[in-house]
């Protein structure tokens, strides 16, 4: 089976985003770039990245436990229009109202990734959450939330399995120490990509694992 590793990139200036992508095109099948880290963003920055990866640049707006000041409501609507009808992805939470909203009103063709971050638990009411996420008919389902027990890894398996069942592209990941096994079982079942830090310290979520100890496990798995 293929593996798709994808680099998170939280770094402050567009230099490192592109000296990062043009390190790594090589060992990885796609990219997340965090664009409100990024200072001094503008249009021609964005369409730098965009043409340099295609259908391999995911890009999402802040997001995790602690939120920085970053992009105004109206730049990231001139991003949200600056993509329409490009190949790549851009990472919607269903809590970000304002720009899904943005993006109906100017009926933009993105190809989208609805997803769903929960920093503290897997909450109950997933089902409800994932029949929400479908309103904005993503490219990609996206669940990430944080495992507190065994049980809540076992619930994010059985939703991924959901979706295969139902064709659904999708990313189910556990967040913490008890969500580690999702994002193993979750590569071998088919998440459409899998995020592997080059280092620890430049995860973008808790839990993720390294591409060296990926590569690790896969080995021992014997999976190609």
């Amino acid at each position: 089976m293929k593996i798709n590793y994808c680099l998170p990139i939280l770094k402050n200036s567009t230099e490192e985003v592109v000296k990062t992508i043009q390190d790594n095109l090589k060992t990885y099948e796609y990219f997340e770039v965090w664009l409100d880290y990024i200072e001094g963003i503008d249009n021609i920055f964005v369409n730098i990245i965009v043409n340099m990866l295609d259908d391999k640049l995911i890009l999402l707006f802040q997001r995790g436990e602690t939120k920085k000041e970053g992009l105004t409501t109206e730049k990231k609507q001139e991003i949200l229009k600056l993509l329409d009808n490009k190949s790549c992805y851009i990472d919607l939470d269903i809590s970000e109202k304002e720009e899904l909203a943005y993006v109906k009103e100017k009926n933009l063709k993105l190809k989208t990734i609805i997803s769903y971050h929960n920093y503290q638990e897997t909450p109950a009411d997933l089902p409800e959450i994932i029949k929400e996420m479908g309103t904005y008919h993503p490219a990609i389902y996206k669940i990430a939330t944080k495992c507190t027990s065994q049980t809540d890894a076992l619930k994010l398996l059985l939703i991924q399995q959901n979706f295969s069942d139902q064709n659904k592209s999708h990313i189910v990941l556990g967040m913490g120490k008890f969500g580690t096994i999702t994002r193993v079982y979750g590569t071998l079942w088919g998440n459409e990509v899998i995020y592997a830090p080059l280092k620890k310290e430049e995860a973008s979520a808790p839990g993720q694992l390294t591409k060296n100890e990926l590569e690790t496990i896969f080995s021992v798995l014997n999976t190609k």
